[in-house]
């Protein structure tokens, strides 16, 4: 079943005036965000979606318009993610949002894996020593099997990254959570490139399922082999899933 792309309007004009309209696009508000952090997760949603598109020029009157709001929140929100690597400014060529080629997705892969696996090893030792964790893994996964039913990519997506973002904060590490949301965004973006099918979808459930059963028995090196292959698989279909 084709995934139906978000037009620009839908994914920009939704942030501001509606968050519960933006999070049943996919779109995870944090709670009373700052227009600047809306704006960057508006626009980061619509790379993912197809609506904006790698190497795009970025407007700042216009997309103050269909955000609703002043060029200065806009200005921050472009500055949050420049900073992050999502778009880049150029002196008398404004501002692209960068190019998301096959070595920018190794990159985002590796950098991935190495934070994460930092994160997992925490989590398994908070999660060995206390079970009760899990449940808001549990949860997550509910939400993501659910998605799965429908096919509903972004609602995936959202809980994939969900699940990831969880870990890490029950690591208890501080500065690999705050590594990790800026990170996420690249990877949402990743997402967004793939053409996935229902078989997907199973897939994407299954092995989160396994990861979360690993974490709670704390076998380690099984951990370490199944974030290799759960992370990896973007680099193995990047190929054939480039649009």
């Amino acid at each position: 079943m084709p995934r139906r792309r978000l037009t620009e309007s839908e994914i920009l004009t939704s942030v501001p005036i509606s968050p519960m309209a933006a999070a049943a696009e996919g779109l995870t508000l944090a709670p009373n965000p700052g227009l600047a952090e809306r704006a960057a997760e508006a626009i980061v949603l619509g790379v993912a979606s197809g609506a904006l598109q790698p190497g795009q020029r970025l407007v700042e009157v216009e997309l103050a318009r269909l955000l609703q709001m002043s060029r200065v929140p806009l200005r921050e929100a472009l500055k949050i993610l420049e900073a992050q690597g999502i778009v880049e400014s150029t002196p008398h060529r404004g501002t692209r949002i960068a190019t998301f080629d096959e070595a920018r997705i190794d990159e985002i892969c590796e950098a991935r894996l190495a934070l994460e696996k930092i994160a997992m090893h925490g989590a398994m030792v908070a999660y060995r020593r206390d079970p009760a964790l899990l449940v808001r893994l549990d949860k997550i996964l509910g939400a993501m099997e659910r998605a799965a039913q429908h096919l509903e990519w972004i609602e995936i997506s959202r809980a994939d990254l969900d699940f990831h973002r969880e870990v890490c904060r029950a690591s208890g590490n501080a500065i690999v959570q705050k590594l990790w949301d800026a990170l996420a965004r690249h990877v949402l973006i990743v997402f967004g490139k793939e053409i996935r099918s229902e078989r997907d979808a199973k897939t994407i459930v299954a092995q989160h399922k396994r990861l979360r059963d690993i974490l709670a028995t704390g076998k380690a090196d099984a951990l370490d082999d199944e974030l290799d292959q759960h992370i990896h698989r973007l680099q193995r279909r990047k190929g054939k899933n480039a649009r």
